[in-house]
C-alpha cells in the first residue's frame, strides 16, 4: 500500500505546522520519528499536511461568495445556487476546525513524547505576530484611509479583539473579524487546556485522555448554546439581549474540538501501525468524503437555509447548523490528514499552485474582501447613523447596494487577493523572521 504519511521536513527553521507552502517533497520518515516543533529549539522532524493550504483557500472563497450574495441588490432569493451561496459563511467553520487541528496537534505530540510543549509565551507571541499586524493594518485602512466605518470612542475594543463582547460593537469595524476574536480566545485557552490534559495524562498515561478532553469541549458547545439561545433571538421587536452570543468561543468550541480530536487521532496513528493502516485504507480516496460533504451541505442549503431574521439563532436551528457545518469540515479535513496524498483528483486539486497561493493569502483575503465589496456599493453604516462618506455612491456608481453578485464577487476576490498579497509580501512574511524572538 502506498505510504500515506504526511510530508516530513527536518530543517530547524521550518515554518509552523500548516504554514509550510504545499508541494514540499521531502521523503517521509519512519512513523516513530514524526514529531512537532521542539520547545528546546533542537532540530526535530516537522509534519506537513500539503492539502491544508487548499482547504484554507476553499474556506476563504466560500466567505467571499457569501458576502457577495449578501450585498447584491436587487437580491436573488430563489434557486439552488442562491441557496448554496447564502450559507457559505460556513467557511468560517472550516477555519475553526483547521485551527483546532493545527494549533492543538503540537501539544498532543508533546504529551505523547512525554516532554514539555512549546512555552506558552512563545506560543502566544507567534499567534500575535501572525494575526495582529495584518488585522490592524486592514482595520486602520478602512477606518482612516478608505472609510467604511467610524470606530468612534470605542476604537480600542476593535484593536484589542473585544468588540464581540458588547452589543453595540459586536459586528462593527471589520464585520468578519468577529471570528478573529473567537480565534484569539481559543489561543488564550489552549495552553492551559493542554496543561490540564498533561496533568491528567501523568496519572492515566493514555491517548484517551486527550480524546475525552476533546469530547468534553465538544459537549460544552452544545450545552452552552442550549443555555444561550434565548439571549440571541431577535424576535419581531428587535435585537435580543446580546446578539453576539453566537460569536463567542463557548458557542463555537465544538468546532475547534472536532479539529482537536482529529489531531489526537493523527498523532496516535503515528505510533500505532494498525490504526494508521486502517485510517489510510478508509481514506484511500478523498472523493467519497468530499461527495458526502457536498451532499450534506446541499441538503443544509436547500432544506435548512440561513437563520431567519425574525427568529435568529433559535436553539434547534443553531444546534442543527453547528452539527452540519462541523461534519462537513471534518469530512474534507480527514482525507487531507490521512491517506495517500498524491492519489485522486480532489487531493491533486488542492495542490495546484494557484490554489496553494490563494490558501497562503487566505487570511488577508478574509480581512480585506468585505469592505472592498462594500465600497463597490454604498458603504455600510449602522441604522440611524451617518455613513462615513454620505456622498459616496459606490465604485459601480449605481446607488445604494445596487450591484450584480458576479461583479461583487470579482471585486471581493480579485481586490481582496491584491490587498492580501501586498500585506503578505510587504509585511506579514517579513515579520515571521521575528517569531523566535520569544
Amino acid at each position: 500500500m502506498t505510504d500515506s504519511r504526511p510530508v516530513t521536513t527536518t530543517t530547524k527553521d521550518s515554518p509552523e505546522p500548516g504554514a509550510t507552502p504545499s508541494g514540499t517533497t521531502a521523503p517521509p520518515e519512519p512513523a516513530a520519528s514524526h514529531g512537532g516543533p521542539d520547545a528546546t529549539g533542537t532540530t526535530r522532524p516537522r509534519v506537513h499536511f500539503p492539502g491544508l493550504e487548499g482547504l484554507r483557500a476553499l474556506a476563504a472563497v466560500m466567505v467571499v461568495v457569501h458576502h457577495a450574495v449578501s450585498n447584491a441588490y436587487p437580491p436573488s432569493t430563489t434557486g439552488p445556487l442562491y441557496a448554496s451561496a447564502v450559507v457559505m459563511d460556513a467557511g468560517v467553520a472550516i477555519f475553526f476546525v483547521l485551527s483546532g487541528f493545527l494549533i492543538y496537534r503540537p501539544f498532543v505530540i508533546a504529551h505523547a513524547e512525554g516532554r514539555k510543549p512549546q512555552r506558552t509565551v512563545s506560543f502566544w507571541w507567534r499567534r500575535v505576530l501572525r494575526i495582529v499586524p495584518a488585522y490592524w493594518l486592514a482595520l486602520t485602512f478602512f477606518w482612516k484611509v478608505l472609510p467604511t466605518y467610524d470606530l468612534g470612542d470605542q476604537w480600542w475594543r476593535y484593536y484589542l479583539f473585544l468588540q464581540i463582547y458588547d452589543q453595540d460593537t459586536t459586528i462593527g469595524g471589520l464585520t468578519q473579524a468577529w471570528s478573529l476574536c473567537t480565534e484569539m480566545s481559543f489561543y488564550l485557552l489552549i495552553p492551559f487546556w493542554a496543561m490540564l490534559m498533561a496533568l491528567v495524562a501523568r496519572r492515566v498515561r493514555s491517548v484517551y485522555v486527550d480524546l475525552a478532553g476533546c469530547f468534553l469541549l465538544f459537549a460544552t458547545g452544545y450545552a452552552f448554546r442550549q443555555v444561550a439561545s434565548p439571549h440571541v433571538n431577535p424576535g419581531p421587536g428587535g435585537p435580543g439581549k446580546w446578539a453576539g452570543t453566537f460569536q463567542i468561543l463557548p458557542s463555537n468550541i465544538d468546532l475547534f474540538a472536532i479539529g482537536m480530536g482529529i489531531a489526537v487521532v493523527s498523532v496516535w496513528a503515528l505510533r500505532e501501525d494498525r490504526l494508521r493502516r486502517f485510517a489510510d485504507l478508509v481514506t484511500t480516496w478523498a472523493e467519497p468524503f468530499w461527495a458526502a460533504a457536498i451532499l450534506l451541505f446541499a441538503w443544509y442549503a436547500w432544506r435548512v437555509g440561513p437563520a431567519d431574521v425574525n427568529v435568529g439563532y433559535a436553539w434547534g436551528f443553531w444546534q442543527k447548523r453547528q452539527a452540519i457545518v462541523g461534519t462537513v469540515a471534518a469530512l474534507i479535513l480527514l482525507p487531507a490528514v490521512f491517506g495517500p496524498q498524491e492519489k485522486g483528483l480532489m487531493r491533486k486539486g488542492l495542490l495546484l499552485k494557484p490554489v496553494v497561493w490563494v490558501g497562503t493569502l487566505s487570511y488577508g483575503l478574509y480581512l480585506w474582501h468585505l469592505d472592498l465589496i462594500k465600497h463597490a456599493v454604498t458603504p455600510f453604516a449602522w441604522p440611524g447613523e451617518p455613513r462615513p462618506n454620505p456622498d459616496w455612491t459606490g465604485w459601480l456608481g449605481q446607488g445604494q447596494y445596487h450591484a450584480h453578485v458576479g461583479k461583487l464577487f470579482a471585486i471581493g476576490l480579485i481586490g481582496g487577493l491584491v490587498a492580501a498579497a501586498i500585506s503578505w509580501y510587504a509585511m506579514e512574511r517579513p515579520l515571521q523572521r521575528f517569531k523566535r524572538l520569544l
